[in-house]
């Protein structure tokens, strides 16, 4: 497998409706656009409903999500940055 050149990070907490919103508009985007990046939610420590919404995105989008109990921002942009593939890390 390839690497992809492009690994697009969202680190989320307990905001499950602002991440539907955000993979719905990221799903309007042409093929070409996820032709070569992934897509990582890094779940930090949720308790709403992130992991069903991330998993009902899942079949038209390269994501992963990806849980980080370590509570805090920087837990999660530091979890991110340890699983991501990508040459370019993109934090939304």
């Amino acid at each position: 497998m390839i690497a992809p050149l492009v690994s697009v990070c969202i680190c989320t907490y307990n905001r499950c409706e602002s991440l539907d919103r955000t993979l719905t508009t990221l799903e309007q985007q042409t093929e070409d656009a996820w032709h070569d990046a992934e897509l990582l939610i890094i779940d930090n420590n949720c308790s709403d409903a992130t992991a069903a919404v991330a998993e009902s995105h899942g079949d038209r989008l390269p994501l992963r999500r990806i849980s980080e109990t370590k509570q805090g921002l920087s837990h999660a942009r530091n979890r991110a940055l340890a699983e991501a593939r990508g040459q370019w890390v993109l934090f939304t």
